[in-house]
């Protein structure tokens, strides 16, 4: 859990302290936090977390669900909360939030919310290695991977990473919108452009189709 990214935006020190120390507990390392509206929007523009616990009350006014609309793209709201009525429910719904949790949190309660959360992130990220840093890919992006003997070549819309490893035991943490057309290529079959009888077109890249996987399209 480490890799995802955590923005707590909570006006009272002590509870984001106390959320920060359940997370941390937990795994969770990758975390930072915002004490006002103005410190959250910077945060959210500039540091671009990929969970919010956003608390709904923040400066004596209900700011966090007009500032949950601000929200980078990339990022999903939990909402914490000591208000529970109805209208203040309504309003936060509105923005269809993962989650609402109230106070007092409770710990079971936020790492469930939290661990559901990032197992669906899970879904559309792969990580790559990059010398020695772990790099996080977005499966939308990935075009295609190749073999090349002992290293595979991850190609995305944007780079290319070269890693070692093989590639039935990569793709298998792929879903299933990635199909081998070749013994040493698999590719994202979103993005596919045209097929013809001994190639497909995806993404601008021509890779060879081979009959033996033909069936797979």
């Amino acid at each position: 859990m480490n890799f995802i990214k955590i923005l707590i935006v909570e006006d009272e020190v002590l509870i984001a302290d106390y959320i920060k120390d359940i997370l941390e507990n937990n795994g969770c390392e990758n975390i930072t936090m915002a004490h006002s509206v103005a410190e959250a929007q910077e945060k959210m523009k500039s540091w671009k977390p990929e969970i919010i616990l956003m608390d709904i009350n923040l400066e004596g006014h209900i700011e966090g669900i007009s500032l949950g609309k601000e929200k980078n793209e990339e990022a999903q709201i939990i909402f914490i909360t000591g208000q529970a009525d109805s209208k203040t429910v309504e309003n936060a719904l509105s923005i269809s939030p993962e989650s609402y949790l109230t106070k007092p949190i409770r710990e079971v309660d936020l790492m469930t919310a939290i661990r559901i959360l990032i197992n669906k992130k899970q879904k559309q990220y792969v990580f790559v290695k990059d010398g020695y840093d772990d790099i996080k890919l977005k499966l939308d992006d990935i075009i295609y991977i190749q073999s090349d003997k002992n290293y595979l070549d991850v190609v995305t819309k944007t780079s290319k990473f070269s890693i070692r490893n093989t590639l039935q035991d990569f793709c298998k943490q792929l879903p299933s919108s990635f199909k081998q057309i070749h013994r040493s290529v698999f590719i994202n079959s979103d993005l596919i452009e045209k097929i013809s009888s001994d190639e497909v077109l995806v993404k601008g890249c021509k890779l060879p189709l081979s009959r033996n996987y033909r069936h797979n399209l």
